[in-house]
């Protein structure tokens, strides 16, 4: 039978796997589109993976540490205070989703060039809002 602390240390592990990935994939899409001409988009790519890859490192390095010391992964206090979040975070999605739609479609001031651009800018935005809900509600010290 595994330990609660042999878990955490696997799911931190697991993480780190993930944004490694997620990282790589951000690395692959620069390299083709800067191939393809599109220079900006590249820079952009490569940015985001390493934003990615500095807050994956800060997270996995204090979570390993934490695991190391005998706490565990998520006390009751983490487990409200993602509660919190994701109850704030998608209230606050519903309306990015709602303006960003309005934007596009009555003020004609951002212009898609598929669904799949849009639905790519709603899901960037979402994890944008997310971490920053997390980060305020965390340093917020009001968990209830």
């Amino acid at each position: 039978m595994k330990t609660k602390k042999t878990t955490d240390k696997i799911r931190v592990w697991s993480v780190g796997i993930v944004a490694l990935l997620v990282v790589c994939s951000f690395i692959i899409l620069a390299i083709t589109t800067m191939r393809s001409g599109n220079f900006e988009f590249g820079i952009i790519s490569i940015v985001i993976a390493l934003v990615v890859l500095i807050f994956a490192i800060i997270f996995i390095k204090r979570q390993y540490s934490d695991v190391k010391s005998g706490f565990v992964a998520q006390d009751e206090r983490s487990k409200k205070i993602m509660y919190k979040v994701g109850y704030y975070s998608f209230l606050i999605t519903l309306w990015w989703l709602l303006i960003l739609s309005w934007i596009a479609d009555e003020w004609m001031l951002i212009q898609f060039r598929d669904v799949s651009q849009a639905l790519g800018v709603g899901i960037l935005g979402m994890a944008i809002i997310f971490g920053i809900t997390w980060f305020f509600v965390s340093r917020s010290g009001k968990v209830e």
